[in-house]
């Protein structure tokens, strides 16, 4: 593996150790609930139905996990942040059987459990910056994929990249936080660097700072299919956001629906 690869991967999603801190109050207005009950929909369309086992890469702080364990799913959850595990096991515990979850980093997945659901979602997968990295993360996923199971994940389109985020700044406020994100897009590359600085108060102090990058890469829907064939999978069907219609060239959001 190029160690600039390497490098600009363990940069993008390290930064999520501090991010984690901020994370659910900027998050907030995600549609995690959304998610949660698309998931499920395209879940029941392959005969596959709550209670059941569902693996969650990129967890984060666990919110998609909890909503999947209050409709009776048995979670399990995949980060490299330590930090936002933390915020997850503490979010989780108020369950009978607490969600499991393991600090990995995804191009080095391995799990000894199969599953019939496997989700990586809210354009994790852009993070994943070498092709060559995400056909092996794809192909750990086809490992742990149950035969007739379903692997669901979501991508920021090339259209977003370009035409949204791109080149562009971005700024917020919240009751005890705020950040500044300025975003460069280099279009021949498909990489999308974000520089964000945050702010974060707690219980009256004063706002402290801290600075991250984030490095995503935009893959076009073609390359995506053709990675995950290579990595095994058989059948990959595309969908616009949140629906069951292929994607509008204005698409923001692609999701994937993978089997074996």
């Amino acid at each position: 593996m190029p160690s600039v690869d390497k490098d600009r991967y363990e940069e993008g999603l390290s930064s999520y150790q501090d991010f984690a801190l901020v994370y659910d109050e900027m998050m907030a207005e995600l549609p995690y609930p959304v998610w949660a009950s698309y998931v499920t929909a395209q879940a029941e369309r392959y005969g596959i139905v709550q209670p059941g086992p569902v693996l969650d890469l990129a967890c984060g702080t666990g919110i998609f996990l909890e909503l999947m364990a209050e409709q009776g799913w048995d979670g399990t959850g995949v980060d490299l942040s330590s930090s936002m595990l933390a915020v997850a096991e503490e979010r989780l515990s108020r369950f009978r059987t607490e969600p499991r979850l393991f600090c990995q980093d995804l191009r080095e997945l391995e799990l000894t459990a199969e599953f019939p659901l496997i989700t990586c979602l809210c354009d994790s997968l852009n993070y994943i910056t070498s092709p060559q990295d995400l056909q092996e993360v794809l192909s750990r996923v086809k490992k742990l994929l149950s035969p007739q199971g379903v692997f669901i994940a979501d991508l920021n389109s090339c259209y977003k990249y370009a035409n949204i985020l791109g080149d562009n700044v971005f700024a917020e406020t919240y009751q005890n936080s705020a950040y500044i994100w300025v975003n460069t897009f280099d279009q021949k590359s498909g990489i999308c660097r974000m520089e964000l600085d945050f702010f974060l108060r707690k219980r009256g102090e004063l706002f402290r700072h801290f600075h991250e990058t984030h490095i995503q890469k935009a893959y076009s829907i073609n390359d995506f299919v053709d990675l995950a064939k290579k990595a095994g999978f058989s059948s990959i069907e595309v969908f616009g956001a949140f629906s069951f219609t292929p994607p509008a060239p204005d698409e923001e959001r692609i999701f994937f629906l993978c089997r074996g």
